[in-house]
């Protein structure tokens, strides 16, 4: 009777035991986002005429949110001129990619239009 309730024990803790190596949690890993945006340009994401595919897309979408919200003015279109006259679009402009796979770029308050507006936040589909 002993031996099969130590028997019975010994097969119950190896159970847990399996079990509790089953549900343990996985140390984190470096994810392959984390290091692929390290290396990831505006070039990359966008082609080699990203530059022009970017200050036109956010030309646009500056003059649908004009007419949408008309006291909300942006200088590059209020002015007819270059958005590159306001911002740079080049290798030091800060973007991030969203979770969609969207390129997001945010222009600091005052860069693009009055500064009462705050930073203005523009989201490109990739080309």
């Amino acid at each position: 009777m002993r031996r099969r309730l130590l028997l019975t024990s010994a097969v119950l803790c190896l159970l847990l035991l399996l079990s509790a190596c089953k549900t343990a949690p996985k140390p984190p890993q470096e994810t392959s986002q984390e290091t692929s945006q390290e290396t990831e340009t505006l070039e990359t994401l966008c082609g080699e005429d990203y530059q022009t595919y970017l200050a036109d897309t956010i030309l646009m979408q500056m003059g649908n949110r004009m007419e949408k919200t008309p006291e909300v003015r942006y200088f590059p279109i209020e002015e007819n001129a270059p958005l590159t006259d306001y911002a740079a679009i080049d290798e030091t402009t800060a973007f991030h990619v969203n979770e969609k796979g969207n390129v997001v770029i945010t222009f600091p308050a005052g860069t693009v239009t009055d500064e009462a507006n705050g930073e203005q936040s523009f989201i490109v589909a990739r080309p």
